[in-house]
């Protein structure tokens, strides 16, 4: 008998029909009961994908293939095969799960990047960022950001991105995804574009990384207290000189452009926002999550 994992997907709203992690919330929790049985996921409420979504749906298949005889992803439409298509996500999984849709059309496209989007991608060790973090930083630079804000910015994510490889210590490693848009897509009601960017791994997660060095343990009773203890400059699970400071860092830039940083880890979700900091008990995700939404406004249109 199979087992068909379902999604949240939200009906209404600016983020309706949109595959996030959050959406796939109840899939996760589904591949907990695994036990060798074939899985189906079931995709066909999905309207649009960004990063993130991109990124947990690659997580989540990363759980559920070795639990199971095999996974159907069923899919509906053009868009969104087409969208995975071009993300590189079918060359990624297309070996190693089946679907509804022939995507042979699809990958005999001409594969042109347009420069405003980094495909998903899987990576192990620090020696495979420089390439991620160089694709990043022109996709910034097309955005219009000044060189120093490039810097700053990049800088900081590719720590991210060296956490993700250092302490994942999973057997998939880490992924990341990056898009930028001529609107904004994480449904606040503004005008303006945005570059969105999400990183996920599959290992241990940041309270009990940082619980391994006695100095942080008092900060680790729960996921969303490692989690704030963890965005504060000079934190980390080493303790060396330089580092702990990519997340504080990126929450200030994101911030200070109008967008976001949210991490997911275990069962906590923290979102930092310009004037705000927004925390909450979630599903458990096993890994650890970074999503940044990177925005520049329009000026309002004339009444």
């Amino acid at each position: 008998m199979e087992t068909l994992l379902r999604l949240d997907v939200r009906r209404r709203g600016a983020m309706s029909g949109v595959l996030t992690l959050g959406s796939l919330d109840p899939a996760f929790a589904g591949c907990a009961e695994l036990s060798g049985e074939p899985v189906v996921l079931d995709l066909r409420a999905v309207e649009f994908v960004e990063p993130a979504g991109l990124c947990g749906l690659a997580a989540l298949l990363e759980y559920a293939v070795p639990r199971s005889e095999g996974v159907t992803l069923l899919l509906a439409g053009h868009d969104v095969p087409a969208y995975l298509e071009r993300m590189n996500f079918f060359r990624l999984f297309g070996g190693r799960v089946r679907t509804n849709v022939d995507v042979a059309p699809f990958e005999e496209r001409r594969r042109h990047n347009p420069g405003t989007l980094q495909e998903l991608v899987n990576f192990h060790d620090e020696g495979e960022i420089p390439a991620i973090i160089e694709r990043i930083s022109e996709i910034l630079e097309r955005q219009g950001y000044l060189l120093k804000e490039r810097v700053a910015i990049c800088s900081t994510l590719s720590e991210i991105c060296a956490n993700a490889a250092e302490h994942g210590a999973s057997s998939f490693g880490a992924y990341a995804a990056v898009q930028a848009y001529h609107h904004i897509v994480s449904g606040a009601r503004r005008r303006g574009e945005e570059v969105l960017v999400a990183i996920a791994d599959g290992g241990v997660g940041v309270r009990e990384t940082l619980s391994r060095n006695p100095a942080h343990a008092r900060y680790t009773t729960t996921d969303n207290d490692a989690l704030r203890h963890a965005l504060k400059m000079g934190v980390s699970s080493t303790g060396e000189l330089g580092r702990g400071g990519g997340l504080t860092l990126v929450a200030q830039k994101a911030a200070e452009a109008g967008g976001s940083l949210s991490i997911r880890s275990g069962s906590g979700r923290i979102t930092v926002y310009r004037n705000r900091k927004n925390s909450r008990n979630v599903p458990p995700f096993p890994g650890t999550f970074v999503r940044v939404s990177l925005s520049r406004h329009l000026p309002a249109k004339n009444a």
